[in-house]
């Protein structure tokens, strides 16, 4: 196993692993020791670091899980920044206690890592509180987003970027873009369809739509349309609000049938 992670992340087949605390005190010395294509192993525990992975391509796993080893910035700055690169994976741990004016948990800006089986939790931003991903294509698979906070996007906040989420759930933290960018949302199952989050619209399934607080719109459905504005008032349907519309409505006073 450990042969086909190094074949994975490094052109040679010999990688170190480094084991946090017995080989690196911290997750961060660490890091800073490893040379591409090596794989970290952290202990179960509270660790109270803000990372910096940028320009490294390494495996950065936890021995327990997320539930058992968590990574807290004390409101300090992000938990984790990723600059450059594009071969960082991080699996097992919560992310929590950041708190930074762009991305408290997690900021990404022109790299590409991967975050697996992550709780990204209790983080604060102006922007992304979860994440703020800017020029970039992070990539997200089975993690939860849940009580972060920010003035634009609680959980992701993406710029120029195009996240991806698979099987990720959502505990009522939002996802935004500022320009025009789409989040790709999927589950691991079933077939994929339009999916309202906002005046947005991303292709889906049904439940990763709703775990994003989105309104889905049906299997097979296209997002040509989905999601355009709707006008309540437009009883007629022809796209202007007049007489007309107020008539019908008197005429239908009553109960509905």
């Amino acid at each position: 196993m450990r042969l086909i992670v190094c074949l994975l992340f490094s052109s040679h087949a010999l990688c170190e692993v480094f084991h946090v605390p017995e080989d690196c005190q911290t997750i961060q010395a660490a890091i800073d020791t490893a040379v591409d294509g090596d794989e970290i192993i952290v202990a179960s525990g509270v660790w109270r670091e803000q990372l910096d992975v940028s320009g490294k391509t390494l495996f950065i796993h936890s021995e327990s899980g997320a539930e058992d080893t968590i990574i807290d910035a004390g409101h300090q700055g992000s938990v984790v920044r990723s600059m450059s690169g594009d071969g960082i994976v991080m699996e097992g741990f919560t992310i929590t206690g950041g708190q930074s004016i762009q991305g408290g948990g997690i900021f990404v800006s022109n790299s590409s890592p991967t975050f697996r089986s992550c709780s990204i939790e209790f983080n604060t931003a102006n922007q992304g509180g979860g994440v703020y991903a800017v020029e970039c294509n992070p990539f997200f698979d089975r993690c939860i987003f849940s009580f972060n906070s920010a003035f634009d996007g609680d959980g992701i906040w993406a710029k120029l970027a195009r996240p991806k989420l698979i099987a990720c759930i959502f505990f009522g933290d939002s996802i935004g873009w500022q320009s025009g960018e789409m989040v790709s949302i999927t589950d691991t199952v079933g077939p994929a369809g339009a999916c309202c989050i906002g005046s947005a619209c991303v292709l889906t399934a049904s439940v990763a739509c709703w775990e994003a607080g989105g309104l889905y719109q049906g299997e097979h459905a296209s997002c040509d349309d989905a999601c355009d504005p709707v006008c309540d008032e437009d009883v007629t349907g022809d796209g202007v609000v007049n007489m007309t519309d107020l008539l019908r409505v008197i005429y239908a006073f009553g109960f509905c049938p």
